[in-house]
């Protein structure tokens, strides 16, 4: 009886750890585009976007590092390739038409409204899309199966290695930029778990990338599987708002 309870305890305070790491990181772009403190993005999948035809953008992406450790910093590579996926993934899901990428001032700290809304009228844009991105990101040592992930079907865990768990925000908002109104926003969330041994060893099996929305597993270069753990958490959690940003305009 004592076991059982001790399990059930040990269970429940998991699963409130597991609940409440998969909320970290906090929204953060209200800090960027204004808005309420207590709703950072709001779910665009609750609300009709008032814009008729398509529209001509700009985009500016932030990598916000205000609340995290500089471990989640992307990388120019990663930053690189997420701008490319925020133009195809949302352009592929809207009528928004992403045209220039922008530059802020310091895009790791709150610009403000008025600040982002200048930018793009500068240039000549009538709208701006920011794409804020930021994660939560832990590692801890851990006992790998040599043959594989167990999940996977591997074996028993006998080789010492480490366990990183990136857990990725993306945020997005379209800004009118001459009144500096925000005309439509979404969030998405996603997780990836890295796998990597203590001394690297020729292995197929490590490092190894497993992701919350994809079965297959990812086998990174030992080098930048840091960087490729962090990439793809972050598309992930794009991919989830774009679709929620889709169903903004399907209500229109």
């Amino acid at each position: 009886m004592i076991l059982t309870k001790v399990i059930t305890v040990a269970l429940s305070c998991s699963a409130l750890m597991l609940s409440a790491c998969s909320q970290q990181p906090l929204p953060r772009i209200n800090h960027y585009v204004g808005g309420s403190s207590e709703s950072a993005s709001l779910a665009a999948s609750a609300q009709s976007v008032q814009v008729s035809g398509p529209i001509t953008a700009g985009l500016v992406l932030i990598n916000d590092t205000s609340t995290a450790g500089p471990a989640t910093v992307l990388s120019d590579k990663a930053r690189a390739f997420l701008t490319h996926q925020v133009r195809e993934r949302v352009q592929g899901a809207t009528p928004i038409h992403v045209t220039q990428v922008l530059t802020a001032a310091d895009s790791s700290r709150p610009q403000g409204p008025e600040a982002l809304a200048k930018l793009a009228r500068e240039q000549g844009l009538a709208y701006l899309l920011v794409a804020v991105f930021s994660s939560a990101e832990s590692e801890v040592p851990a006992y790998l199966p040599l043959t594989g992930d167990p999940e996977q079907g591997g074996s028993r865990p006998s080789v010492s290695g480490f366990e990183a768990v990136n857990y990725a925000l993306a945020e997005l908002a379209l800004v009118d930029a001459g009144s500096g109104q925000v005309i439509a926003s979404s969030d998405g969330r996603a997780w990836a778990r890295l796998n990597r041994l203590y001394v690297p060893k020729i292995s197929n099996a490590y490092p190894v990338i497993h992701r919350s929305l994809r079965v297959a597993p990812i086998y990174p270069q030992e080098s930048d599987a840091k960087d490729v753990l962090r990439s793809l958490a972050a598309d992930e959690a794009l991919e989830q708002a774009a679709t929620k940003l889709h169903e903004a305009w399907a209500k229109s």
